[in-house]
């Protein structure tokens, strides 16, 4: 079966949604910092203090944290375009997936809130490595339930993993806050994970005491969510990726 079997999303495209293209290796590059560090040097010749010289190592420093925060916000706003394109494609063919009232109503809720999300990351500088992605079921994703579900908890619980070791990473970072936001997408995300069991009719709904520590480090998400399937989009199994309206009045704390 191919992706024309199923019925092609919407490709509404979110008014306000920034167009986020810098290059994700520039504020990074050895030039780069060399030439502050000789500009720094050559004011201190010229009769400048030691001071400008620490504040020019200093301008270096958040120029490379701003560079791996970009590489993270980039991560981040590939996962959730991944996201906002497996429910898309689940809302449109909800028929076929037997999804219908309360569930169907669900479903459209964590559309928007992946929407959110990945507008949060762009905002933040992210930038997507790719907007087309590939399922582990293919296209019969979204033409049986059983394996809709199946791939809904396999994706919830990488992205509950990817977040957990965002947490961390940011901390170790000294990102305070944005350990915390790691935290609040992580308790939404989780919250995505025990609706699918609730479709599932899984006993009990809710079943993790504490959430698994899959990864070491964020800057691993990509190899992880490539190696189950998700970053190998081939004729037949090819989804792209299109923004999709915020307006669902059902969804609050919209902002961290």
């Amino acid at each position: 079966m191919t992706t024309s079997g199923v019925r092609k999303v919407s490709e509404k495209t979110l008014a306000e949604m920034p167009e986020v293209t810098a290059d994700l290796t520039a504020s990074s590059s050895l030039s780069f910092r060399r030439r502050q560090l000789l500009e720094a040097a050559g004011t201190v010749l010229a009769g400048g203090t030691a001071a400008t010289l620490l504040d020019a190592h200093a301008a270096v420093a958040a120029g490379t944290a701003g560079s791996k925060l970009k590489e993270y916000f980039s991560i981040l706003a590939t996962g959730e375009a991944l996201f906002v394109t497996f429910y898309s494609n689940a809302v449109a063919n909800h028929q076929a997936l037997g999804l219908a009232g309360a569930e169907l109503n669900a479903i459209k809720a964590i559309l928007v809130e992946e929407q959110i999300h990945y507008h949060f990351a762009v905002t933040n500088g992210g930038t997507p490595a790719t907007t087309h992605f590939s399922f582990p079921h293919g296209a019969k994703t979204f033409e049986k339930r059983a394996l809709f579900l199946q791939t809904q908890q396999l994706s919830e619980e990488l992205t509950n993993g990817a977040l957990l070791a965002w947490i961390k990473d940011m901390a170790s970072m000294g990102q305070p806050r944005l350990a915390q936001i790691g935290g609040q997408l992580m308790q939404v995300e989780g919250g995505h994970r025990v609706v699918g069991r609730v479709l599932l009719n899984a006993e009990p709904w809710d079943d993790w005491a504490f959430g698994p520590a899959a990864l070491d480090s964020f800057l691993q998400v990509p190899d992880a969510v490539k190696a189950h399937g998700f970053l190998s989009p081939r004729s037949g199994n090819d989804f792209a990726f299109h923004p999709v309206s915020t307006n669902f009045p059902g969804v609050i704390h919209r902002r961290p």
